[in-house]
């Protein structure tokens, strides 16, 4: 038992070397591989993160995920990028806010619509130069990266050569310090990741085959499980 106990620990082992090798998810904030666990596995804060239930949002608070830029500006950099299940977010009658981040009394974020295209915000309104033109579909899942910066507001929709641009949508002069999603879109997030920095595009692509990678949490314990066997009947044998 002693061995398996030791094979079952090496292999964790090498799970985390092979996770510690995907530098733009350690170098996020946080990160959430499972996100349904509430657990966070990526980021440099991620033992300062927590989230709690506000009304009808998740709350990530517990750091400062953005600050205005040094230097002469005041723009905020920032990526949210989020894993999601389509199948699981119900078409909005109004447009539904799938994260706002936020600073005192300004937020900025993304939402969907009522067609169900991607959707900037501002002030928990939708702001009107950000909407995407294509309706996301009602199956499998999406990758999307939301980043802001200097040169304003990108979408990123699956890959790193399909985005949105909405020049004019920028956001800085404050501290941020929550991220909200709406809580009646938890269930469809399966993984996200915030990045104190507006992300290029060569490392959007980056960020997508490392989320990619990323195996799913029963995936790895099924793995875990089948070793376990394979140790054990090796033993009988």
């Amino acid at each position: 038992m002693k061995k398996i106990l030791s094979a079952l620990m090496l292999a964790a082992g090498m799970s985390l070397s092979a996770t510690a090798a995907t530098t733009l998810l350690d170098s996020s904030i946080v990160g959430y591989s499972d996100f349904a666990s509430r657990l966070a596995d990526f980021g440099t804060r991620k033992d300062s993160v927590a989230i709690t239930t506000d009304g009808g949002n998740l709350v990530l608070s517990g750091t400062t995920f953005s600050q205005p830029v040094s230097g002469g500006s005041t723009r905020n950099n920032m990526t949210v990028t989020m894993v999601l299940d389509l199948s699981k977010i119900n078409t909005p009658e109004a447009y539904t806010a799938l994260f706002n981040a936020k600073g005192g009394s300004t937020s900025w974020g993304a939402g969907l619509n009522t067609d169900r295209t991607l959707q900037g915000l501002w002030n928990n309104a939708a702001y009107s130069g950000g909407p995407t033109t294509s309706a996301l579909g009602t199956e499998g899942t999406l990758t999307i990266s939301v980043v802001t910066g200097e040169f304003g507001t990108r979408i990123y929709l699956g890959d790193s050569a399909t985005y949105h641009t909405a020049s004019s949508l920028k956001f800085g002069g404050v501290d941020i310090t929550q991220i909200l999603i709406d809580a009646g879109l938890a269930d469809a997030v399966e993984q996200l990741y915030v990045h104190d920095s507006a992300l290029s595009q060569e490392q959007i692509g980056q960020l997508m085959s490392e989320i990619a990678s990323v195996p799913e949490p029963a995936t790895a314990t099924l793995g875990l499980l089948g070793l376990a066997a394979l140790m054990m009947r090796r033993r009988r044998a």
